[in-house]
């Protein structure tokens, strides 16, 4: 019986070791999208896009979302609309961004460093790839 609490436990530690853990400061800040690969197996690349994704935290597990068009000189227009959000952990461990609005969307996130960020949508099966925006200099 030691030898299955052994075992139990030895699972135990390697389960938890491959669940991914990510710092949710990395999160803020203005976010482009570069690509979006579809269930189909396909993909949709954005050389360019004056859109921008702005995340806010407000705590630990609240924020705002909001959608802002890049301009020519470096700053944004946005319009007064904001989303909030709100992380959670599931059942599998899995860090999800709920999106309220008219209907709530909810994304896994997949990756985050200071530099990327990944998203699928849950009911769309559409994998989102971010990076950090930055500014054209010319």
């Amino acid at each position: 019986m030691l030898h299955y609490r052994h075992l139990f436990v030895l699972f135990f530690m390697l389960l938890t070791a491959c669940t991914a853990q990510y710092d949710l400061n990395h999160l803020e800040g203005y976010w482009q999208i570069q690509q979006v690969h579809f269930q189909n197996g396909s993909s949709k690349e954005f050389t360019y896009t004056s859109t921008v994704d702005f995340f806010q935290l407000i705590d630990d597990k609240k924020g705002i979302l909001k959608k802002l068009d890049a301009r020519i000189d470096g700053k944004f227009f946005a319009n007064e609309a904001e989303q909030r959000f709100t992380i959670v952990q599931n059942q599998k461990d899995q860090t999800l961004i709920e999106i309220e609005g008219e209907e709530l969307i909810t994304y896994e996130l997949k990756k985050l460093t200071p530099e990327e960020l990944h998203l699928y949508d849950i009911k769309l099966s559409r994998l989102f790839i971010y990076s950090k925006f930055t500014p054209i200099n010319f």
